[in-house]
């Protein structure tokens, strides 16, 4: 991988890494729902829904951000850019679309199929 590729990929993971930090300091709005709230059944049912949905993206982000911190900190390291499963090169363009990826195209797949 060229220098200007890892720039370009730092850029990338420090940009999500920003983009994740600001959603996950928003305040969450109208997640709660408590008994005193004078609304029917049905909105009730609704503003759970909505309340595990934001709960379970704000898990999904944290994940994420993560992730990100964490390839961050490898892109100085030979490790970077390594498949964690067969240790060959991932592709730059692999890479450049997933920069926080820890596998090839083939072995992620693989991975997926074994569940």
């Amino acid at each position: 991988m060229t220098h200007d590729e890892k720039t370009q990929l730092r850029h990338q993971l420090e940009t999500r890494a920003s983009q994740l930090r600001a959603i996950l300091d928003r305040p969450l709005e109208g997640s709660a729902v408590t008994p005193d709230n004078a609304i029917g059944r049905l909105t009730r049912l609704d503003a759970m829904q909505a309340g595990y949905m934001t709960e379970a993206l704000r898990r999904e982000n944290t994940q994420e951000l993560a992730a990100v911190e964490r390839a961050l900190r490898r892109i100085d390291s030979d490790e970077y850019g390594m498949c964690r499963n067969c240790e060959e090169p991932i592709p730059f363009p692999r890479l450049a679309a997933k920069p926080d990826t820890l596998f090839c195209v083939a072995c992620a797949e693989a991975r997926e199929r074994r569940g």
